[in-house]
């Protein structure tokens, strides 16, 4: 049964949060423009083929360089700054750029590769060469040329080989949106589950170090408990998105241009790591009773729940909070370094599990080397899977 008094539901702000529907329900209608591109060089008289007799490079002639294996590209990088090199491959490729191996070209697929981005990896004053290999190669690659986008001001450069775009509007609709949809879970906990929204977020209890309510502990999945956690998955797959939307993430939903221009498919990837995340910490739960139970720990496991969610939203909320309005503030072209971010959750899963020790030494009369076990094992999981491995997948 949903604890829901009538008192508190005389406070419910449903006018308020129908607004943040109607808000959230229009920005879920908005999409994105689709990028104009503009051709800027055909290649078509920029192809040579190796000759290793003489050790250099001659034009390609098709009547007698059409069965080669091996063709090769120059391109002056320094002639067309702010453009693409655009190949679409009609058969899979092996790529090697200034003689030297770089990736695997599939079949079918469009690549789209900042030349920028290519100058700053190969600081070089003459041409680059791109030699396209394979076995039965006949004739020349499907399509290979240069663009530029027609609306330039609006492209936010991509780094360094991982050439994918940050799109301006995606990213701002990002941080909008989340806003309002973590604003509408705190109001509802605030105006229905008061008692709750006071103990999740009772920032003393980091200088306390005690536990006040055991109430709480007794139902671990009530339906004020649940939205919490919805609410700290939806946070942690913001960060996940938020992650890959600054092209560090290696998730295959990021490889994909047409994900990266619409909002819809940003709102799926978001729920569906929402969604895994819920089941994550709901999990948890399970995974402390049986600790519990095998090291002897008793009322150990709904407190180290309790807290353990607690912690996490407070420490969450108000580093994507801060982050956020740091990324708005700065714009999409800043290049966010999350490293360090990583860095800051590690160093706050080490800290909590200090606090988690001290709080359950002094609340329970527990063995406290079983208990210094425990939560080596506990939380040091969390370290390493967990929530890190759902926000930081390219650090494991």
């Amino acid at each position: 049964m949903i604890p829901f008094s009538s008192k508190s539901a005389s406070h419910f702000p449903l006018r308020k949060i129908s607004r943040f529907f109607l808000l959230f329900l229009l920005l879920l209608s908005l999409k994105l423009k689709a990028d104009k591109w503009q051709h800027v060089q055909p290649l078509d008289k920029a192809w040579l083929v190796y000759q290793p007799h003489i050790k250099t490079f001659l034009p390609y002639i098709p009547g007698k360089h059409y069965n080669y294996k091996s063709k090769s590209l120059a391109i002056s990088l320094t002639e067309f700054p702010h453009t693409y090199l655009r190949m679409e491959m009609d058969d899979d490729y092996v790529l090697f750029i200034q003689g030297t191996f770089h990736s695997h070209l599939s079949k079918g697929k469009l690549y789209r590769w900042s030349v920028d981005s290519l100058q700053a990896v190969y600081p070089i004053s003459g041409p680059l060469y791109l030699s396209f290999y394979h076995a039965n190669m006949v004739g020349l690659p499907k399509v290979v040329l240069l663009e530029r986008k027609a609306e330039e001001a609006n492209v936010a450069f991509t780094d360094m080989l991982n050439l994918r775009q940050r799109n301006a509007y995606l990213f701002n609709q990002f941080f909008g949106t989340a806003f309002i949809i973590i604003l509408f879970f705190l109001g509802v906990l605030f105006a229905a589950f008061p008692r709750y929204f006071a103990a999740y977020f009772r920032f003393s209890d980091w200088i306390h170090w005690e536990i006040k309510e055991e109430v709480l502990l007794k139902n671990a999945f009530a339906f004020p408990n649940l939205l919490v956690i919805g609410l700290l998955s939806l946070i942690t797959a913001c960060f996940s998105f938020y992650n890959g939307l600054l092209n560090q993430s290696k998730d295959a939903f990021f490889e994909s241009q047409e994900n990266m221009q619409h909002f819809l498919p940003a709102i799926g990837f978001i729920l569906s790591r929402t969604m895994l995340g819920f089941l994550l910490f709901v999990s948890r739960y399970f995974v402390y009773k049986l600790f519990t139970n095998l090291f002897r720990l008793p009322h150990i496991a709904e407190a180290h729940y309790f807290k353990s969610i607690q912690a996490n939203l407070q420490f969450f909320i108000v580093l994507f909070g801060l982050l956020s309005l740091f990324s708005v503030y700065m714009g999409p072209m800043y290049p966010v370094n999350l490293t360090y971010i990583s860095y800051l959750i590690t160093a706050y899963f080490v800290i909590r599990a200090l606090y988690f020790f001290q709080v359950f030494r002094r609340t329970y009369q527990v063995n406290q080397l079983s208990l210094l076990a425990y939560l080596i094992l506990m939380e040091g999981q969390v370290m390493v899977f967990g929530l890190r491995e759902l926000i930081f997948p390219e650090y494991m």
